[in-house]
């Protein structure tokens, strides 16, 4: 199982949450969801977390601690947890790292975080996010979701459940971004 949940309705967040989860859609209906809108308890492993706020205030958003605080502990264990945020390029002098706070909601509760966290850069408005972002953050969705099949050895994912693989099976297109 593969999810993309995020603690925050800007604009921006939600377009690089689009983005990762467009990376992972072999359904062609999955889709990011906001905090607010996951019952916790539908998380089950083996599988992936994506989760993602913004940079800046000092708290996370309400509706995404009590998604992390209400995850059952088997499955805080079970799953891989992958971290990123939105900021703009100076957020982090200023406000704070997001990703540094989820990281440590996760791992306080005994997640792993499958990944380093990564950090999405936006401009300035509802809509300042470069295409360029917005294809790394399709990337990144994609080299988590490869490291969780190197890392559980699902040699039974075949091609189509990644958009824009070859032919080929999955896990022999990825060697080469994971290795």
């Amino acid at each position: 199982m593969v999810y993309v949940v995020f603690g925050s309705h800007s604009d921006p967040t939600l377009r690089i949450a689009r983005s990762i989860a467009s990376a992972v859609d072999w359904s062609n209906e999955y889709e990011a969801r906001p905090a607010g809108e996951v019952d916790p308890r539908e998380v089950q492993g083996p599988g992936v977390v994506f989760v993602g706020y913004p940079s800046g205030g000092q708290e996370l958003d309400r509706s995404l601690r009590t998604f992390l605080d209400h995850v059952p502990d088997r499955t805080m264990y079970s799953v891989y947890w992958a971290v990123f945020d939105t900021r703009d390029q100076l957020a982090r002098a200023i406000a704070g790292s997001a990703v540094r706070r989820l990281r440590r909601a996760i791992e306080h509760r005994g997640g792993r975080l499958l990944l380093p966290p990564e950090s999405f850069y936006v401009g300035p408005g509802e809509h300042g996010i470069p295409h360029s972002e917005v294809e790394r953050a399709r990337a990144w969705g994609a080299s988590v979701i490869a490291a969780a099949v190197k890392e559980l050895h699902d040699h039974e994912v075949r091609a189509g459940t990644f958009s824009g693989t070859s032919g080929r099976p999955v896990w022999e297109a990825w060697c080469g971004a994971v290795s």
